[in-house]
């Protein structure tokens, strides 16, 4: 597979990345805010800045403010995994959660976008405590965590449909 052929210091570069992630996230969070957004790009593969990831993302960043009151910027950066943004609201996470999740499926292409919700004690809010389905595959219908786990899909048929999504974001 193509994950195998990767050398070794890239998975430790985008360990560290996840990592330097984790850190940002958990120094937002200790900040206390009722409500805590962290957006980040879905791209599966090694480039994780395919043509038309930053327009997207930047489109999404666009979303945020006309459907959240007063986010403000906490952290924005990018990295090996791309660009991300991790912002503390002073609102309810459900309700917050269940904005992400409408945001998510404005654009068929939004599809790449994950919008993650922590409460302030760190839990994470998820489409399932809410009932909502979980996310389905990029490829087929099913659910996109099966898919992943069981390498359903070779990353190349996964890859096409990415660049397909990404299409209406390219400049």
């Amino acid at each position: 597979s193509l994950h195998d052929a990767l050398p070794i210091w890239s998975s430790r570069s985008f360990l560290a990345a996840r990592d330097s992630r984790q850190e940002a996230l958990a120094q937002v969070l200790s900040e206390g805010h009722p409500a805590t957004l962290f957006l980040s790009m879905n791209i599966p593969g090694p480039e994780k800045t395919l043509p038309g990831v930053v327009e997207l993302y930047r489109w999404m960043l666009d979303q945020l403010p006309t459907h959240l009151a007063a986010p403000t910027i906490e952290r924005q950066a990018s990295d090996l995994l791309g660009p991300y943004l991790i912002l503390g609201l002073d609102a309810d996470p459900v309700a917050v959660k269940e904005i992400c999740i409408r945001l998510e499926a404005v654009h068929p292409s939004a599809r790449l976008v994950d919008l993650d919700i922590y409460a302030r004690d760190g839990t994470q809010i998820d489409r399932g405590t809410l009932g909502h389905a979980r996310r389905s595959c990029l490829v087929c219908d099913g659910f996109a965590v099966d898919c992943i786990r069981s390498g359903r899909h070779a990353l190349d048929e996964t890859l096409r449909k990415v660049h397909e999504l990404l299409a209406p974001f390219r400049a």
